[in-house]
């Protein structure tokens, strides 16, 4: 997705900016029509010599753009095919316009056939390129009768040969606005939107669905968004790169910030050094690993720049706690699920340092969420956690002020950060960064690869070197998120975590040189 702007809208959001440009004057037919050409481009980007078409329109607005695509490519000379139904779209709408003017022939299908003509499953079946322009990105009601058919019939079409399929908008059959495929929904090669990328082509829930996705300019402005409105954006650089660290010339490495990991048990020992080495190369100017003394010689072993301090109860923990030099503390990774990891977190939450909650710190406090809750919010930094949906489970699974299910991890994620006044770092393919003043983004450049042990790790410890150099919670951890998928798209598959540290080290470099 290059040269993305990082507003990202639900259906309602994006029928909202129609709304408002149709009221400002705008001449909505003259958009159908650029979407319309749009696709038709991407048509021939995708298959650009004479290729064999098919458009599948419906009756709305997606419709209106698969005819004037229609128009277009039999404009140039290509074998295109209308598949539509027999209903007509409403009359005096865009979409009657545009059918109105197409002069492509179509095969008509009446509305409640049980079995598709054999003519229109042929001309399926021999297409290079078929466009699915069924339904726009607001359909919430079940897809029933023929297009339903339709559908089916161009899954079995995917399976036995080389067919691309184009969606416009939004595969049909996701809905914009739950963000989740119906049981029978097109699964894209490609999709090409307008505007605005749509949350529905971020989020994994509908992600897959829409393969690779083009978007498109069509004549809509920044000034058809609403003023009033936080909308959810699209992780990038432009949301932080203003606050990544500068050092000055009389910087040293107490001024670049300090920062503490928590270790654990002797058999424990790597999670919380990957976290502690990430920290170093990402920037923070001292790195200290408290650590058992039984683990001692084993982490010194490993370690060189990053150095050592002894920590066998809270009473250690907490004297270190009163060290001043300290900026950032990051606890969980390795520490154990248990008691002594619930105080150390207390305690740290207590002080004057910024806390980074990754791992066992989130994991141990099924029975005593409450307490953990109540100090987050009194805690004099903003806190940041980490889950991937397990660790929110435990931390959130039956919090009724938090709302359950998978469709709704955005809505979990900014609930959650309201409740405990922390930045939540939701991670996944889609990790969701939410801020407890509403501010929500959505990564989306990560690697499947990166699903691997110990990369929540690394990622920790990036997070507390950007926030031990002065950025604010929610920057640094969008910056981390970004520059964690973007070593990890560098390094290629297949990666191990050890590899992660160094190559965000390159990225950062790149975004301040």
């Amino acid at each position: 997705m290059q040269g993305h702007t990082p507003e990202l809208l639900s259906a309602e959001q994006m029928q909202a900016v129609d709304r408002r440009a149709a009221e400002s004057g705008v001449d909505t037919y003259t958009l159908m029509q650029a979407a319309g050409r749009a696709v038709a481009n991407q048509v021939l980007a995708i298959a650009p010599r004479a290729p064999v078409i098919t458009i599948l329109v419906g009756t709305g607005n997606n419709g209106g753009d698969g005819y004037i695509a229609a128009t277009e490519l039999s404009r140039l000379g290509c074998d295109v095919m209308i598949i539509g139904l027999a209903r007509e779209p409403r009359a005096g709408s865009d979409a009657a316009r545009a059918k109105a003017s197409c002069s492509s022939p179509d095969i008509r299908i009446a509305a409640d056939v049980e079995r598709l003509p054999d003519d229109v499953v042929s001309r399926m079946e021999t297409s290079d390129v078929i466009v699915d322009a069924l339904f726009g990105a607001g359909l919430a009601r079940p897809i029933s009768g023929s297009y339903r058919l339709l559908i089916q019939q161009l899954a079995k079409v995917q399976k036995t040969s080389d067919v691309h399929v184009l969606a416009v908008d939004l595969p049909s059959g996701l809905d914009g606005n739950s963000l989740i495929p119906q049981d029978v929904a097109v699964h894209a090669d490609s999709t090409v939107t307008f505007f605005r990328y749509k949350l529905a082509h971020i989020v994994s829930s509908g992600r897959q669905q829409c393969g690779d996705i083009v978007l498109c300019q069509i004549g809509l402005t920044r000034r058809h968004l609403q003023s009033d409105v936080a909308y959810i954006r699209l992780n990038s650089p432009l949301d932080f790169v203003e606050h990544l660290p500068v050092l000055a010339v009389d910087t040293h490495k107490y001024t670049r910030g300090a920062v503490l990991v928590r270790g654990g048990p002797m058999e424990c020992t790597g999670a919380a050094r990957l976290s502690a080495d990430a920290a170093l190369r990402c920037g923070a100017g001292l790195v200290s690993l408290a650590t058992r003394g039984n683990a001692l010689a084993i982490n010194a072993a490993h370690l060189t720049a990053v150095m050592l301090a002894v920590c066998d109860d809270n009473d250690d923990w907490l004297q270190l706690l009163e060290d001043t030099r300290w900026r950032v503390a990051v606890l969980g990774p390795g520490n154990g699920v248990d008691q002594a990891t619930r105080d150390a977190v207390l305690a740290a939450l207590s002080s004057t340092l910024s806390c980074v909650l990754d791992a066992d710190a989130l994991s141990c406090w099924q029975e005593h969420r409450e307490s953990l809750y109540a100090t987050l919010r009194n805690a004099r930094q903003t806190p940041v956690l980490t889950p991937h949906a397990g660790e929110f489970e435990c931390l959130f699974g039956d919090d009724q002020s938090t709302p359950q299910g998978v469709a709704t991890k955005i809505a979990r994620a900014q609930a959650a950060s309201a409740r405990t006044g922390s930045v939540i770092v939701f991670k996944g393919a889609d990790t969701v960064v939410a801020s407890p003043d509403g501010r929500v983004s959505i990564n989306n450049n990560a690697p499947p690869w990166l699903a691997t042990a110990g990369a929540g790790d690394v990622l920790a410890g990036i997070i507390a070197a950007l926030i031990a150099q002065g950025m604010p919670s929610f920057e640094a951890s969008l910056a981390a998120v970004w520059v964690h998928g973007e070593a990890a798209v560098n390094l290629c598959c297949p990666m191990t975590a050890e590899q992660l540290a160094p190559a965000a080290a390159d990225v950062l470099s790149g975004l301040l040189s």
